[in-house]
């Protein structure tokens, strides 16, 4: 499961898989489903009302909710990505956010790490 911040969108995005069990030609099967919610973030870093309410009950709002108010803490908004490098190979260049569910923390990956970066899995 990832948690990132879009800032070209200006949207929270959660992706992670789901098993989903199929049927064709009356064989069934699981197959791995990419399942994804977005939630809208005002430029003083608040959350858009609608989309919490359409996704607060999910068991993945918490996990965005943590994530805002930890960039918010930061003084992220609306500055954006001045000053943090990529974990992975250093880059200055086009860096976003990221939130690391198991470790709590915000990771800062480059477009070219943002799925996935050798270093933040270990």
């Amino acid at each position: 499961m990832t948690v990132r911040f879009d800032q070209s969108r200006r949207r929270f995005i959660c992706r992670w898989q789901e098993p989903t069990q199929i049927t064709i030609d009356k064989k069934t099967g699981t197959i791995n489903r990419t399942r994804m919610i977005s939630i809208k973030v005002s430029e003083t870093g608040k959350l858009n009302k609608r989309d919490c309410s359409r996704h607060e009950g999910h068991p993945m709002y918490p996990h965005i909710n943590r994530f805002n108010r930890k960039l918010n803490q930061m003084n992220y908004f609306p500055r954006k990505s001045q000053g943090h490098k990529c974990v992975c190979c250093g880059t200055e260049e086009d860096v976003s956010p990221h939130y690391d569910i198991e470790s709590k923390s915000v990771l800062w990956l480059c477009r070219k790490h943002q799925f996935g970066c050798p270093m933040s899995d270990a």
